[in-house]
């Protein structure tokens, strides 16, 4: 008898989350599952259960499953994860690969290929076919140059001012001083060699932080 495992699944439609675990109970029944339609929802739901995989969307109501993926993969590192979503862009696939996540499915062509890479529990990085020709030519080329420069917590930063936020909330969520929050700033825009707010969002769009 297998070992029973905890599946996280995280999708904002309900109809989606529905049917994607039928078929997942309908190959796995050792699967027991944890559903949430928001990064809330899933943060509330990790608190009590570890999940030993996780299988998330990426743009959701109150954040990024992406980004999501990293806080996971920091609380428990030996949670399997998989991306499902419908954006075929390959910044996002570098980020999800960056990460430490385990693939990249579109939710139009996944199927039997995330099945298969649910039964292969291995560490190669599985995309689905819609995306290989992205995987092909991007994933060994690495991020974009200017952007690979930037350390960790200044691609965090990117990302939350590609987002709207100032630097006070940035500090406030980083739990750094305002100071910091805005050095990190003067260093994105030197080493990703932009010079305004317009710039800066489209370079993060450029990678896949934003929409």
């Amino acid at each position: 008898m297998n070992e029973t495992k905890r599946v996280l699944l995280l999708d904002d439609h309900p109809l989606f989350r529905t049917g994607l675990r039928a078929t997942l109970a309908e190959h796995f029944p050792e699967f027991l599952f944890m559903k949430a339609g928001s990064l809330a929802d899933a943060r509330h739901l990790i608190k009590t259960d570890e999940p030993d995989i996780a299988i998330l969307d990426i743009t959701l109501p109150d954040g990024d499953g992406i980004s999501f993926a990293g806080e996971i993969l920091g609380a428990f590192p030996q949670c399997r994860i998989y991306i499902l979503s419908m954006h075929r862009r390959s910044g996002m696939l570098l980020r999800a690969k960056e990460t430490g996540c385990r693939g990249y499915f579109l939710k139009e062509d996944a199927g039997n290929e995330l099945l298969k890479a649910l039964r292969m529990d291995d560490l190669h990085f599985c995309v689905s076919w819609g995306m290989k020709d992205l995987a092909e030519s991007e994933i060994s080329a690495g991020l974009p140059a200017h952007y690979a420069k930037l350390t960790r917590r200044e691609k965090e930063v990117f990302r939350m001012y590609a987002e709207g936020m100032g630097y006070k909330e940035i500090a406030w969520k980083l739990n750094i001083s305002p100071r910091t929050a805005s050095v990190h700033r003067y260093n994105i825009f030197k080493k990703l060699e932009i010079s305004s707010e317009v710039e800066l969002v489209m370079a993060a769009r450029e990678v896949g932080l934003v929409d």
